[in-house]
């Protein structure tokens, strides 16, 4: 039976998306990067995380620097973030429910509580795990289950990237990607997810129908 719901945090919970491409283009005319355009931005969604390095002339071994100057330029900007319509509603139905909540990300944790508690939501949510490593999703995963004591299947992750739905299988969790954040819901679907969620209202089937299988 499922008792937990681990949350991915941008795209997922939050809409960062305009914040996250005014301080990459912001780094990447210093450092010689392809500018991110809302027109490059859709065919990227469709790429994989490699891919998109490759297109924007990134070097994969800068990827893990490139994250940690985003995410200090994303403290000065906390204040622009907001939660996806209908999330707020859907983690107090979970709970109503008797769901633990957690986020699980590769944003900083100072950032996430910040947010959280800007919008009233610290208390809902009982642990938040990170690691700065892009593909490092997994190893926090199975840490997680073994801090918790949880089994496979008392957990289901939520995010918005093939690169978590590719986390979860490595660490054997049930996992729901969404269709409202980075990854084109076509990708997405190639990599295999255990549900699609159209909106946030209806990872609650999701979740029902996960637990029951």
């Amino acid at each position: 039976m499922v008792t937990n719901v681990v949350f991915d945090f941008d795209g997922t919970l939050v809409d960062s998306r305009a914040v996250a491409i005014r301080i990459y283009n912001a780094i990447a005319e210093r450092e010689g990067y392809g500018l991110l355009t809302t027109h490059e931005l859709e065919e990227l969604r469709n790429l994989s995380v490699l891919d998109r390095s490759k297109r924007l002339g990134v070097s994969p071994w800068r990827l893990p620097g490139l994250v940690t100057r985003v995410l200090q330029d994303y403290r000065g900007a906390l204040h622009e973030i907001g939660f996806h319509e209908g999330i707020p509603e859907l983690l107090r139905e979970l709970r109503k429910r008797g769901l633990r909540l957690s986020i699980l990300s590769t944003n900083d944790e100072g950032n996430i509580r910040a947010v959280l508690k800007r919008h009233a939501l610290e208390d809902w949510v009982e642990g938040i795990h990170c690691s700065s490593r892009v593909f490092g999703k997994a190893r926090l995963l199975r840490a997680l289950m073994k801090r918790g004591g949880l089994s496979r299947e008392q957990l289901i992750y939520v995010g918005d990237e093939c690169r978590d739905v590719e986390a979860c299988k490595e660490a054997g969790v049930k996992v729901i990607a969404v269709q409202w954040g980075f990854d084109a819901t076509a990708l997405l679907q190639k990599a295999g997810p255990d549900a699609l969620a159209e909106h946030p209202a209806s990872i609650l089937g999701c979740v029902e129908r996960l637990s029951a299988a």
